[in-house]
């Protein structure tokens, strides 16, 4: 390679490396309460902020002006540092979920992608070693960190509802379980547009429990039906459609295997079952996202993103038949099977 090429790449891997900084910056901005406070109080000092926060001045107008290099905020010439609109995504009440992904992407998962050489070494998922427990059991012991979690998962099913409305057709009347996915955020847009639909949410005590504001909010929890469980263990839920919405990638082989086969006990003759997820690619550079998915199953569960000859063989391993399969306009698989 010539010296333009060589300098354009080690300026390219310089950024990549370095990328931790804004990354803290901004965790550490969300997890202070800067960007609701700033909203409040419009422009202001970095004493005026530390007062509210409790917080030392001199290292917050620091922060500040980090903050400032990202556009998250901006420094006026009187000293005083005001939100931008970046920043205001930032906030609570914004809508956005990039605030909940701050929390969950630092707070959660950064550790154990820094110790991905864990997976290499053992083949098992880092997130164990770092945090002493498998990922389900410290949610379940951190209900805070895990009603994080569902909450960004949420606000991302409510912001992309229409990409997996196209797997639903012209699905008009019925039942449709989310299984294993959270709070089911993806059945709202479904339940607000057709009155004779109905919606079960399934999943873990504590998950289903937290789940029923979110319904309540749009006014449409006496169509829905909230039943706790263990994908693992038993399915009891009779729906018309189930949906199992980026579950099985959470999963290796075996485990999977058993929730298709659960769901399969619970399915009577013309049901159907829908498997929405990301595919893994052929080549690596046609979808670095799938990529990056699989990774994150690595580390984080032990799961794995599979290619769709894979996850067609997993879904007849459990004795259910393939239907319709389809991507989205995100790029997403959706595969419709049934019992056999």
């Amino acid at each position: 390679m010539d010296e333009r090429e060589r300098a354009e790449i080690e300026d390219r891997l310089r950024r990549q490396i370095e990328a931790y900084h804004e990354a803290a910056l901004l965790f550490t901005a969300v997890t202070c309460g800067l960007p609701d406070l700033m909203a409040l109080s419009g422009p202001a000092t970095p004493e005026t902020l530390a007062a509210e926060l409790g917080l030392q001045p001199s290292p917050l107008r620091r922060v500040l002006r980090g903050l400032a290099t990202m556009r998250l905020c901006e420094e006026l010439d009187d000293g005083r540092f005001a939100l931008t609109p970046a920043g205001d995504l930032l906030t609570a009440g914004s809508g956005s979920s990039l605030r909940e992904k701050a929390f969950v992407v630092a707070g959660q998962y950064w550790l154990p992608w820094l110790s991905l050489a864990h997976c290499l070494e053992t083949g098992a998922p880092s997130f164990p070693v770092v945090f002493g427990s498998t990922l389900s059991d410290w949610r379940t012991a951190n209900p805070e960190e895990g009603a994080l979690f569902y909450r960004y998962l949420a606000k991302e099913e409510l912001a992309g509802a229409g990409d997996l409305m196209q797997a639903f057709d012209a699905f008009a009347s019925g039942t449709i379980a989310s299984i294993g996915g959270g709070y089911g955020g993806f059945l709202l847009p479904l339940l607000l547009g057709q009155a004779d639909v109905k919606a079960i949410v399934f999943d873990a005590q504590d998950v289903v429990e937290a789940a029923g504001p979110l319904f309540e909010a749009y006014g449409v929890t006496d169509r829905v039906r909230f039943v706790s469980g263990e994908l693992l263990k038993d399915i009891p839920v009779e729906a018309d459609i189930y949906v199992l919405k980026s579950v099985l990638q959470r999963h290796g082989d075996d485990e999977a295997r058993t929730i298709l086969e659960n769901c399969r006990k619970a399915m009577k003759p013309g049901r159907r079952l829908i498997v929405y997820e990301r595919l893994m690619p052929e080549k690596a550079t046609d979808d670095p996202a799938a990529i990056l998915l699989d990774l994150h199953m690595m580390a984080i569960t032990g799961g794995r993103a599979r290619t769709e000859e894979e996850m067609q063989t997993l879904i007849e391993s459990a004795g259910l038949g393939i239907g319709k399969a389809s991507k989205t306009a995100g790029g997403l698989a959706v595969i419709e099977a049934f019992p056999r």
